[in-house]
């Protein structure tokens, strides 16, 4: 999979990315030992999301990991 471009970025927070397939949003996970960057890929509905719908997002996945799992890209998208 190969990144055209970063639609958007939140540093320590969250990265859009368009690839020549989907469109891949990278989130950070923090917590008190480790910081982890997961992937997910973005449903059809969610493309066109504004900054704020995207980073609302991405806190909505950090909450519940678990809903959102079976997006979830292995390994991790990168540039």
């Amino acid at each position: 999979m190969k990144i055209l471009k970063e639609v958007y970025d939140s540093p320590w927070d969250f990265t859009l990315y368009k690839t020549d397939e989907i469109f891949v949003l990278n989130i950070d996970f923090c917590n008190s030992f480790v910081d982890v960057t997961r992937s997910f890929k973005l449903k059809e509905d969610e493309i066109n999301y504004t900054f704020e719908e995207i980073k609302q997002l991405a806190e909505r996945i950090r909450k519940d990991y678990e809903s959102y799992k079976h997006r979830e890209i292995t390994p991790v998208v990168t540039m």
